[in-house]
């Protein structure tokens, strides 16, 4: 954790108002009573967000007691087959809101009101606004048990304290009561970036990528100082912070860069905003994710990016480096608990011509002002504030092949991120008129594999929504989900008594809707989407038992294929 003085805070721009670290306060205590160990930390990078709370671990169990880390009344709750999956939100007078997700139930009193509202609505998936003052509990209460539920990729509760007026997360690390926490974040490799087509690295056009030694709190570089440079110049760092030395790769807090002891870039953790946490593509390195799996910090702003982390000069931290000379750079990387890491090394400004390679784009795209392309085959419509730096798009089309309805439609790269969704229309071939309300744009995967996007057919076009760029075709969905029965053989007997279980999916457009019903009356199943579990918990106050039942479920698609699976059994 750093202190600008004032003298060096009036060399830098403060760009879309990042604010000074927040003070840390101590009077929550830790949701689980088990020893602390996180799988994730709050401003972690992840694919088109941020991580805005604490994964604490729970040793892979499930059923741990929840407990409230301040008096407060819960203000919400929300049940989904993804994200946070069963989820409180538990209002203090302090102005803040702690949020509990991936529960696996909730305390009874809550569980109780819960399952009313989802009868009373007839769905599984709810966001209930809880009444002040209904469900009050006190500080070290249990309100819920950890579970795996929605997009949870294991076992974990998810914390998180928000700002309640502005729903802001807040770094929980400084409202949580001490958690020890005495290694320094790792610096496992540095980038190094021409950003112009005149910019030159080590005599090369490309990026580099130099391994870095990190030994405690000081690291270096692998290779022989200094780097030679020319043009503009931007850094990156891939690094994590292990938590007291777990191995556990988690987010780091802050990173400073400086040019010749001057400040010229820097961004921490303190908080987050969800409605600019999408900004994380132009943050990170996005193409290197997709091709090398690696999570990369850019130290220089792309022109696009409104995210307000961000502590930087005039040059967006970009290095320009064309005086011939030498020049010490300094990155400085912490955890929000004060533990830092320094990484030192030399840059040689040394001009080199890089041969000049041939414009490729078909079309030159700004990232400031709203983009088209439109041909006989596509139409892509790209709003102002979706890309985050210029493009030279690159458009490609391959031929139709087996099982399509178009043309394969190369739309750029996937490697380059979309921040707003951009409208797609592809012109369709052969459908015939009774299969029209079938088809879809997809995203055909490197590997062969389709990716629905959905879309309309209009007059031979479908058009869609999409937020991301690579190649795209038209197909038909005409198969109904599929209905696998888990707990109910030879359509009639009940293996297990306690709940009735199915495994539901389906091939192309996605699982739309599932109704389950007992005599004609509608009945809780509960969806996992991760696992396609369906489960209906045997309700001995809503069901008669020691008689014969009618079960009916009902599972339809995104494109209106509906399967139904009837049978009889004895309770």
């Amino acid at each position: 954790m750093y202190r600008i003085s004032i003298a060096i805070s009036l060399l830098f721009l403060m760009i879309n108002g990042a604010t000074g670290q927040i003070k840390r306060e101590s009077g929550y205590l830790l949701p689980l009573k088990i020893p602390v160990s996180f799988s994730g930390g709050f401003g972690e990078l992840r694919k088109n967000h941020f991580h805005t709370g604490l994964d604490f671990r729970t040793a892979g169990q499930i059923g741990l007691p929840v407990y409230a880390t301040k008096e407060g009344s819960i203000s919400r709750i929300s049940v989904s087959p993804t994200g946070y999956g069963h989820a409180l939100y538990l209002l203090h007078p302090d102005g803040h809101t702690t949020v509990y997700g991936h529960l696996s139930r909730f305390d009874p009193k809550i569980e109780s009101y819960v399952v009313g509202e989802q009868y009373r609505l007839q769905q599984f998936a709810v966001d209930l606004k809880i009444p002040a003052g209904l469900l009050i509990y006190k500080k070290g209460e249990i309100i819920a048990f950890s579970g795996n539920s929605g997009s949870s990729g294991g076992p974990h509760l998810h914390f998180e304290i928000r700002d309640t007026q502005s729903e802001r997360p807040q770094n929980p690390l400084f409202y949580l009561r001490a958690i020890p926490d005495k290694s320094a974040p790792r610096i496992n490799s540095l980038y190094v970036y021409p950003l112009t087509t005149k910019s030159s690295v080590n005599k090369s056009a490309n990026k580099l990528r130099i391994e870095i030694l990190s030994k405690g709190q000081i690291s270096s570089l692998k290779i022989k100082q200094p780097i030679e440079v020319y043009g503009e110049i931007g850094l990156g760092i891939q690094s994590y912070d292990d938590f007291n030395g777990t191995g556990l790769k988690c987010g780091i807090y802050s990173a400073e860069m400086f040019l010749d002891q001057e400040p010229a870039f820097s961004f921490k953790m303190d908080h987050l905003a969800f409605d600019l946490g999408r900004y994380v593509n132009s943050h990170m390195d996005y193409e290197e994710l997709i091709k090398s799996k690696r999570w990369i910090h850019r130290l220089f702003l792309q022109p696009g990016n409104k995210m307000d982390i961000y502590q930087t000069d005039s040059n967006r931290g970009i290095l320009k480096m064309a005086d011939g000379k030498n020049h010490s750079v300094k990155i400085i990387v912490t955890d929000a608990l004060g533990n830092s890491n320094t990484l030192s090394f030399k840059l040689l400004s040394k001009k080199f011509q890089v041969p000049e390679t041939k414009h490729t784009g078909t079309k030159f795209f700004p990232y400031d002002r709203s983009n088209q392309f439109v041909n006989e085959e596509v139409k892509v419509d790209i709003p102002e504030g979706a890309l985050y730096d210029n493009l030279p798009f690159i458009y490609h089309s391959e031929p139709n092949s087996g099982g399509y309805f178009s043309k394969i439609q190369g739309i750029h790269y996937p490697y380059v991120p979309v921040h707003k969704h951009y409208s797609l229309s592809i012109k369709t071939m052969g459908i015939p008129s009774s299969q029209q309300n079938k088809a879809l744009i997809v995203l055909v995967e490197p590997k062969g594999g389709l990716s629905a996007v959905g879309g309309e057919f209009v007059n031979g076009w479908v058009t869609a929504s999409t937020r991301f760029f690579g190649n795209f075709a038209v197909v038909l969905d005409t198969v109904p989900p599929k209905i696998q029965p888990l707990s109910i053989r030879d359509g009639k007997t009940l293996l297990n008594k306690q709940k009735i279980e199915f495994k539901i999916a389906d091939n192309l457009s996605g699982i739309y809707s599932y109704k389950g019903e007992i005599d004609g009356n509608w009945v809780l199943f509960e969806y996992d989407a991760k696992t396609a579990l369906l489960v209906y918990y045997i309700d001995k106050k809503r069901i008669v038992l020691g008689k014969s039942h009618k079960l009916q479920l009902t599972v339809s698609d995104e494109r209106n294929n509906i399967a139904v699976y009837k049978a009889d059994f004895y309770l």
